[in-house]
């Protein structure tokens, strides 16, 4: 999502709970047993998934990543790496993030420039940065100059990434690289293929990227935790994001 405020916030640096930051760290095993998740209840998003009681259907994906706020306005989210294995999700990662400065918009109503975040569910084809992690994903190594990624609405390279001069409501991709947040992202297919067709005025340049605070649409967490998610997605992986309430039955 274009504006500098964004990267700006997501740059700004907050302490971790120490419980949250050993949470982070011993993610809980899963249930082996379908009777056994019945009883877990569903507060964990992947018992949520395996039970059927995701709002949104993983498709073909092998892993989904939940980003869930407890309810719209609040900029704090859970991320959750569900893995299928043997047809159960297992949860294989749990850690803090952060979302649009205004939360998450109500499924349909992200607007270019409102500073929230879209609630829905978004395929994950494509990543960038300063240097491939290891991820399964295309990724595209951004050059010190000339990536963009255009937020102008009535332009043809609107949601797109393009090379060239950035327009000035467009993305520097390569800038941001350099100030920190786009040194690993990756896309979040949200208003563009192959999820849905491009709209103008409905969001553009939403990513998974570095960063501890508030952005302006993105969803942001450390690094370290990002570039283990990178290593891990294949193409077509998803991530279901929103408030709970939208998330979940």
């Amino acid at each position: 999502m274009s504006t500098q405020i964004r990267k700006r916030s997501s740059r700004t640096r907050t302490a971790l709970p120490a419980a949250f930051a050993a949470l982070v760290l011993a993610v809980p095993a899963f249930p082996a047993t379908r009777a056994e998740a019945q009883v877990s209840g569903t507060d964990n998003p992947c018992t949520a998934l395996t039970l059927g009681k995701s709002r949104h259907d993983p498709g073909t994906a092998g892993r989904v990543l939940f980003a869930v706020a407890d309810a719209y306005g609040t900029t704090e989210v859970t991320i959750t790496e569900c893995t299928k294995r043997n047809g159960f999700w297992k949860r294989t990662l749990i850690a803090p993030g952060h979302i649009g400065r205004n939360g998450f918009a109500a499924p349909g109503t992200k607007r270019e420039g409102d500073g929230r975040s879209p609630t829905g569910a978004y395929s994950l084809t494509e990543a960038f940065g300063e240097t491939d992690p290891g991820t399964a994903l295309p990724y595209r190594t951004l050059r010190q100059s000339g990536d963009c990624w255009g937020s102008t609405i009535g332009d043809d390279r609107y949601n797109r990434y393009y090379q060239g001069r950035c327009l000035p409501a467009d993305e520097d991709l390569s800038a941001y690289m350099k100030n920190g947040p786009y040194r690993q992202a990756v896309v979040i297919n949200h208003n563009r293929p192959p999820d849905s067709p491009i709209i103008h005025g409905h969001g553009s340049a939403i990513f998974m990227h570095i960063g501890s605070g508030p952005t302006a649409g993105c969803v942001a967490l450390a690094r370290p935790r990002l570039e283990r998610i990178m290593r891990n997605l294949r193409p077509h992986d998803r991530i279901f994001m929103g408030p709970r309430q939208a998330l979940f039955r």
